[in-house]
């Protein structure tokens, strides 16, 4: 190579092959399908609210894991359970299972053998009157329900340590409960176990974020080591880009419904169905805009050596637990929102079951998602934006877009931060590796945490 030519990743790619709409059809087009967009967010977002403004029909991830930092001191050192602790969980905890999972709770750690004249409000709706049965026969005098009511209280109180000593209060009464309370035992110390390792590795990572950190500030005023992919299509055919294919999010959805439509069987099909023909659509949309083939796009976005990037993914992931850590600790005391920004997912979570649509749905999240959307925002609109804005502030805007995309306001602090430390993988490496590594890492590891405890 001589001194002065460009290497292979940072040459321009070639003119004349990219989309450049004019602007006297571009612009009122952009216009109306900002439009559309704005709209169709807000119908979306309409039904978000309504649907979270209902009661789960279950206990949650957030009362799971209080269930087993609760109990779980009190049964592995004997530890009662502090006045203080109690008040500060009930604080938590707003949905009605949850709620309900925590009043079974003291009922055993804090008053075992009260009597039933204290009945807890919650739950409401579906399952209550089961609930407030099951509970009068365990601490009070009625009668003991049937069987289906008890299965259907255990797994509405999600399967775990309180639902079992519940149970195990009316085995009391039929053939004894001891046997489940320490089957109960010893499947909470696993979990205590499992959300101790869970811990050790944040605090781990986080320690390594803070590191990675440091050297990012220490070293922000260099050039980037590699310069991120070039786009030669303007920026109109970019804008268009992006709102066809967020419309095109809402269509898919529609499409697999309807696709599905003759399979009952398979309608959990429905969501990766939906995602790969959004995915697929959009693919095809960028390398039409920019006259690419598939392969060469890739070679576009992911240059240079695999091992260093997967090696600075695994820092940047660090600095993801880190920051969005802490982002979701400031916020939660902030904004105080009443819904999980997981709550579809773990909705989605609970109406599956068997290892096939677990599998199907573990491979879109954490393998199909991470992957597109990485190539949306990081390999096509951080660099198109970055062309004519300053790189901080194109990492900022990009990241915004990032969480906005997914219609989550209450994830919306977590999501854009978690999509700017990615901005800031893509911008340290020039390729997409890195932030397809941190961004499946996340949803990997949430959908796993999701599936074990709600």
């Amino acid at each position: 190579m001589q001194p002065d030519a460009m290497p292979p990743e940072a040459m321009p790619p070639e003119p004349g092959a990219s989309w450049h709409p004019h602007r006297s059809w571009a612009d009122p087009l952009i216009a109306l399908l900002a439009l559309l967009a704005l709209m169709a967010a807000g119908v979306a977002l309409s039904v978000r609210h309504e649907r979270a403004t209902r009661p789960l029909e279950r206990a949650g991830l957030h009362g799971r894991i209080l269930e087993v930092s609760l109990a779980g001191p009190k049964v592995l050192t004997g530890r009662e359970v502090s006045d203080k602790d109690w008040t500060k969980a009930g604080a938590q905890l707003k949905e009605p299972w949850d709620r309900a999972l925590l009043a079974v709770l003291k009922a055993e750690l804090k008053a075992r053998g009260k009597d039933g004249k204290n009945l807890p409000d919650e739950p409401t709706g579906a399952g209550r009157e089961g609930f407030l049965r099951a509970w009068e026969a365990a601490y009070g005098a009625g009668p003991l329900p049937d069987r289906a009511t008890r299965d259907d209280v255990h797994s509405r109180l999600g399967g775990g340590y309180a639902a079992d000593l519940l149970e195990a209060r009316l085995r009391d009464r039929e053939t004894g409960g001891e046997p489940l309370r320490a089957q109960a035992r010893k499947a909470l110390l696993i979990r205590l176990a499992e959300l101790g390792l869970l811990g050790t590795a944040v605090m781990l990572l986080g320690v390594g974020g803070l590191a990675v950190g440091i050297y990012l500030l220490g070293t922000w005023g260099r050039p980037a080591p590699r310069p991120l992919p070039a786009w030669s299509l303007s920026g109109r055919a970019a804008a268009l880009i992006l709102l066809v294919w967020f419309l095109a999010f809402f269509l898919s959805g529609h499409v697999a419904a309807i696709v599905l439509l003759p399979f009952p069987g398979l309608r959990w099909l429905a969501v990766p169905l939906s995602y790969l023909l959004h995915a697929a659509f959009g693919l095809h949309l960028l390398c039409s805009a920019e006259g690419l083939s598939y392969g060469a796009l890739w070679r576009r976005v992911a240059p240079g050596r695999v091992g260093r990037d997967l090696a600075w993914g695994g820092a940047f992931l660090s600095l993801a637990v880190l920051m969005v850590m802490t982002v979701a600790l400031v916020s939660n005391l902030i904004l105080k929102p009443d819904q999980s920004p997981q709550r579809d997912l773990q909705e989605m979570l609970r109406s599956l079951s068997g290892w096939g649509p677990n599998l199907a749905l573990f491979l879109t999240v954490a393998g199909l998602a991470p992957f597109f959307e990485e190539l949306m925002f990081r390999g096509f609109l951080l660099p198109v934006l970055a062309r004519r804005q300053p790189m901080a502030l194109a990492l900022l805007l990009s990241a915004l877009l990032f969480g906005a995309i997914h219609l989550q306001p209450a994830g919306l602090p977590t999501l854009g931060t978690l999509g700017w430390v990615m901005g800031l993988a893509m911008r340290q490496t020039g390729s997409l590796r890195a932030p397809i590594l941190v961004h499946a890492c996340w949803n990997g590891s949430l959908f796993l945490l999701l599936r074990a405890f709600a």
